[in-house]
């Protein structure tokens, strides 16, 4: 190691997130390597990685996205970091740097690529410097220059989450479309969506017609009249949406949250929708 990367490596401090002890392991044997004193900090669990980075003020995170699908995903974490930072900051009129590097072995996976998309367009939250890496096929010298390029040149490495964004399937759905894919797969009724999305009914129900037909759904009204279908048109399209990887357990959850979030602070009219008290009030899994 030449003398340059002797002086970029001291102080150089980095949290190695993810659920596996081996990828942790890996990861870090990658970083030594490059940069035998680079001190490396470790989390499980996704508290652990809030708390860590939180109490030990670090600044580089290398986190997976997939924790379990009963605890938070990496982009909650990530938000939740980001927030305690310009929390911490405010105060003090500071600028916190927060460099973060997604590893996941769900590289292609669209609802992934769509939470991480959200968060680094977000103009509150966002990370300073940002990288994406396929855990399960990019080589050892491709990740030590990525550390590199995000850690200590602060440039963000985004070719892969790029081109995996530009063959996403979900490319062929509008933004509106896929809002109201997430709302179905949530259980609400058109009226809820056309009120979520300031629709009237029959707006809703083209775009979800729209929504069956680029999906290859098939449509109850195909049926000869009088005779029953064997699919349920509704179920069947948050079947095929979770099947083909448009929409996971992380991200149900997460716009579940949000949406309760924004019904508490804007419930509509009780003579327009009904909203379940027990559902918005004790039904809420944290973000």
């Amino acid at each position: 190691m030449s003398q340059t990367d002797h002086e970029v490596a001291e102080g150089l401090r980095i949290l190695i997130a993810d659920d596996s002890p081996d990828a942790i392991a890996q990861m870090s044997s990658w970083i030594h390597e490059r940069w035998p004193s680079a001190a490396l900090l470790s989390a499980v669990t996704p508290e652990d990685a809030v708390e860590t980075a939180s109490e030990a003020r670090i600044e580089n995170i290398i986190l997976d996205l997939d924790f379990g699908a009963q605890r938070w995903s990496g982009v909650v974490v990530a938000r939740k970091v980001l927030e305690a930072r310009v929390l911490e900051a405010r105060p003090k009129g500071k600028h916190l740097r927060t460099r973060i590097l997604f590893r996941t072995v769900h590289a292609g996976d669209p609802g992934y690529l769509h939470q991480v998309e959200k968060l680094i367009t977000e103009e509150r939250r966002q990370p300073a410097v940002w990288g994406f890496l396929d855990k399960g096929s990019v080589p050892k010298r491709l990740a030590q220059n990525t550390v590199e390029q995000v850690f200590i040149y602060e440039l963000s490495f985004t070719d892969i989450f790029a081109k995996q964004l530009k063959i996403s399937p979900l490319r062929d759905l509008s933004d509106l479309e896929f809002t109201v894919l997430i709302y179905i797969c949530l259980g609400l009724t058109n009226e809820g969506i056309g009120w979520r999305i300031g629709a009237s009914r029959q707006s809703v129900e083209r775009i979800i017609s729209a929504l069956y037909r680029k999906m290859k759904i098939p449509a109850r009204r195909e049926a000869p009249q009088g005779v029953p279908t064997l699919l349920e048109s509704r179920t069947r399209i948050c079947y095929e949406a979770i099947i083909r990887g448009w929409v996971n357990p992380h991200l149900l959850r997460e716009e579940d949250v949000a949406m309760r979030d924004v019904i508490k602070n804007s419930i509509p009219s009780p003579s327009r929708l009904y909203i379940n008290p027990d559902w918005l009030e004790n039904g809420r899994i944290d973000s």
